[in-house]
């Protein structure tokens, strides 16, 4: 058996060798901390516990396990502080902690929960995590400490570790070319009278210090205040009235489901009117057009002809693609 010298130049003198054996060291050092430098561990709770939940128990939590796309631009950082770190959360079914953890849009959840959207991925959750239209999920309590400083988006991701390590929850993300609406100028260039582009780029305060409200717009009484806001407006009119202040209207567009309901608008809406920048909005109308109240006085304003009439927006049948939350495994929550 012979021995391979290393390839050392045969005359080399000290110096030479000193100039080629350190590349040897630095590649030795680089392929060592390769090997051994850990990952980066996943966030996670400090203390916590999980539980099945008793029969008829109060459902309550003190941290909003909502998924941040209602009340804001879902790609932005919530950082709501989270309740000083402590979560207790009662009587809530598995998808909420999931929507939460994985911050899922109104579209994302509803087909979690019921796999709405023709032509979509299964989410293949099973009954007991999501219900069904005429059966309940079963519901936990969860407790779980956090530094006082945690933000709701860091939380989320603490969650996802949590639900992994009790649920044994896998998931993956899929795309696909799903059946939409896709939300479109009625005319190209114009916008409806209840429709117009923020001005005051929510640098605007009242006396007390809080954004200044928007105009009033026919019944409605005001927009929201806050800036990126879409949410329910006092009105003097029965029916559904909603506003936005300083929103894009992909936000808007997104919103659409979550506000009419899943019967009303039973597919996904992206936005592909072409418009950019932030807008305010007031949209008043009444769930079934042809249901005759006598409260109401125009029950033609059902939501499609509201979006036309007042926002100068229409909803037409389309193909986009869509990401959807799957899951692969999930197992009721090992003892704490």
């Amino acid at each position: 058996m012979s021995l391979v010298e290393p390839d050392f130049p045969r005359d080399a003198d000290v110096s030479s060798l000193l100039r080629f054996t350190p590349s040897l060291c630095i590649l030795a050092a680089a392929s060592a901390c390769a090997q051994t430098a850990p990952a980066p561990a996943a966030p996670s709770f400090e203390t916590a516990s999980v539980r099945p939940s008793k029969p008829g128990a109060a459902q309550h939590t003190n941290v909003p396990l909502d998924s941040g796309n209602i009340y804001g631009t879902i790609d932005a950082d919530d950082a709501r502080s989270a309740a000083g770190g402590l979560l207790i959360a009662s009587h809530q079914p598995l998808w909420r902690f999931i929507s939460f953890a994985y911050k899922l849009s109104g579209t994302q959840e509803l087909a979690l929960r019921f796999n709405f959207f023709s032509g979509t991925p299964k989410s293949g959750a099973p009954f007991w995590v999501t219900g069904s239209f005429d059966a309940a999920p079963e519901f936990f309590d969860v407790t779980a400490r956090a530094p006082a400083d945690t933000s709701i988006d860091q939380m989320r991701r603490m969650m996802q570790t949590l639900l992994a390590e009790r649920f044994h929850l896998v998931t993956h993300t899929t795309t696909a070319d799903a059946p939409v609406f896709a939300l479109v100028l009625v005319s190209p260039g114009v916008l409806g009278p209840d429709l117009l582009p923020s001005s005051d780029k929510c640098e605007a305060r009242g006396p007390d210090g809080t954004p200044a409200a928007g105009a009033a717009h026919g019944a409605v009484v005001n927009i929201p205040g806050a800036c990126g806001v879409i949410a329910h407006v006092a009105s003097t009119e029965p029916g559904q009235h909603y506003g936005g202040h300083a929103v894009s209207l992909s936000l808007l567009a997104t919103s659409l489901p979550t506000m009419t309901g899943m019967a009303a608008m039973p597919r996904p809406v992206v936005d592909q009117t072409g418009l950019n920048g932030l807008y305010d909005f007031t949209l008043s109308w009444v769930h079934d057009a042809s249901g005759q109240n006598d409260a109401v006085g125009d029950n033609s304003a059902n939501i499609l002809d509201a979006l036309k009439k007042q926002l100068g927006l229409r909803l037409k049948p389309a193909k986009a693609p869509i990401s959807f939350l799957v899951v692969e495994h999930v197992e009721r929550p090992s003892e704490n």
